[in-house]
């Protein structure tokens, strides 16, 4: 089957130009997880400690600069110029801050430290800093790596078959519509996702990350939903104090415009991995894990 992208034919001997929609390899890999794992090098496997705090604390450096300026410097500013200056605020603390949103990612799959409990502390600390929920997200994203490329089990970008499509859809096919929907999704889709399962697996009741008795998790798994919760509303809390202190719209532009815009290079970056139309996704007959997880590996993108 190998359904989610468009068959094109083979580009002819006389250098006709190849599609950039060119079905990236679907058959069963020539290989196993072992051969993967064997041709990796060794020091590949190796987690650092000290440099994984390394690029934490330098985030965390250009972040607390970058807010110190604005904080001290752009209230003085003349009118005109901050136009120009909370824009650029605005971008450099979105990038750095996306960086620290991948950290936290990367302690979600066991990568930051060889410790687990440390990876679990600063995973949770980082991701409830900006509003996830560390170990409900870990859970639903660990069982997306194990699912990937599965119409039936697969967590997250799971292609809708157009048979399914909603009525309104056919009104947004346009430049107009598709610019739209685009931004929507790059505003809202990560919030979305967390509180209403939003482009997740459809199950057969409420789904939401912040629920502890929600179908994404298992009874043993309910105390870590809390604790995330309780992460985020640590952090809630600590916004809330700082708006009655400063004010709304000084929370807005210190917090929330940088936060919108991690939201954004989240789904950003998800698209792009999960959404080619060239990216084969198997059902239920075809699948299995290195089919699915080398599929994306072997995803040939158009050159420039």
């Amino acid at each position: 089957m190998g359904a989610g992208g468009n068959m094109s034919s083979p580009a002819a001997k006389n250098g006709e130009k190849k599609s950039h929609l060119q079905r990236v390899p679907s058959a069963k890999p020539p290989f196993t997880l072992g051969d993967v794992k064997k041709a990796i090098p060794p020091h590949c496997f190796q987690r650092s400690l000290i440099r994984s705090f390394y690029y934490l604390i330098k985030d965390l450096i250009i972040i607390s600069i970058t807010y110190y300026i604005a904080a001290t410097y752009f209230p003085s500013l003349p009118y005109p110029l901050t136009y120009l200056a909370w824009p650029a605020y605005w971008v450099i603390q979105g990038c750095v801050g996306t960086g620290i949103w991948v950290i936290g990612h990367e302690c979600g799959h066991h990568g930051f430290s060889d410790y687990q409990w440390v990876d679990d502390t600063v995973g949770l600390i980082l991701h409830s800093a900006q509003l996830t929920p560390f170990f409900s997200w870990k859970i639903s994203h660990r069982r997306h790596h194990a699912n990937t490329g599965s119409l039936e089990n697969d967590e997250v970008y799971i292609p809708r078959f157009k048979s399914k499509l909603r009525w309104y859809y056919q009104y947004l096919d346009n430049p107009v519509g598709r610019v739209g929907v685009l931004a929507f999704t790059l505003l809202f889709a990560w919030p979305l996702y967390l509180v209403f399962n939003i482009s997740g697996k459809k199950y057969e009741r409420f789904t939401c990350h912040y629920d502890p008795n929600s179908p994404l998790y298992s009874e043993r798994e309910r105390l870590q939903i809390l604790i995330s919760d309780a992460g985020v509303l640590a952090a809630t809390y600590v916004l809330y104090r700082v708006a009655l202190a400063k004010g709304f719209t000084w929370l807005v532009c210190i917090y929330g415009v940088p936060l919108l815009i991690v939201n954004g290079f989240i789904v950003l970056i998800t698209l792009l991995h999960h959404t080619h139309a060239s990216l084969p996704h198997y059902d239920s007959t075809e699948w299995d894990y290195l089919r699915g997880a080398s599929s994306y590996g072997r995803q040939r993108l158009p050159v420039c």
